[in-house]
């Protein structure tokens, strides 16, 4: 696979950490979540009126199994969704990480119910981090609004979901990348699951 870019496995000695961001620090994740309803109701919006510009091409196409689920059925449905979406969503962090030239790492934090990707002495570009931070939201958004022209209805409302559940899920992701965006592009971006480190060069630590 061809790297975009020299992977950087040692930090340059002249480079210092300038900045420490927390994903899952007490009140960073209570405002997160609280930000997340931003996404949620933008994309809630723009999936209605994009499933009715889809149902307006293709025309309706297989709505009965949707309207005849039972309660359960769809209960089921949307704990699907929810695994799908996620497990999706850090997939798609590793294979960004591994287009980069590192080996992404896996894993979970039950305690606070998030799933991530990293890698483990990595130090990644602006740019590059900005590219894995937002490939999720990206590849997802676009490939569910794509793949509603070519599925029944019903398959469609869950792809739907799945677009709106990753954008309100992407909150940290943004986040991040608009802190990271105040960078210039030389600097480097340490991962480490649910939390970042950015390096500058001759730089002293921000409070």
């Amino acid at each position: 696979m061809t790297t975009p870019a020299t992977p950087i496995h040692e930090l340059p000695p002249h480079y210092q950490e300038v900045r420490l961001l927390v994903a899952t620090e007490g009140r960073t994740l209570l405002w997160l979540n609280l930000a997340a309803i931003v996404p949620l109701v933008i994309s809630l919006l723009l999936m209605d009126r994009w499933w009715h510009f889809v149902q307006g091409v293709r025309g309706v196409y297989g709505s009965e199994i949707l309207d005849h689920m039972p309660w359960w059925g769809r209960l089921l449905a949307v704990a699907l969704v929810l695994v799908i979406t996620y497990t999706l969503h850090e997939w798609i962090h590793g294979l960004a990480i591994r287009w980069m030239g590192h080996k992404p790492r896996y894993g979970i934090r039950l305690d606070m119910g998030v799933m991530y990707a990293t890698t483990d002495n990595a130090y990644f570009p602006r740019n590059a981090f900005l590219v894995i931070a937002l490939a999720p939201l990206v590849v997802m958004t676009a490939l569910g609004m794509t793949l509603m022209f070519f599925v029944s209805d019903a398959l469609a409302y869950y792809i739907g979901l799945i677009v709106v559940l990753n954008a309100s899920g992407a909150v940290g992701d943004l986040w991040m990348s608009w802190v990271v965006m105040r960078y210039p592009s030389y600097a480097l971006v340490r991962d480490e699951a649910d939390r970042i480190r950015i390096y500058m060069p001759g730089f002293k630590k921000e409070p």
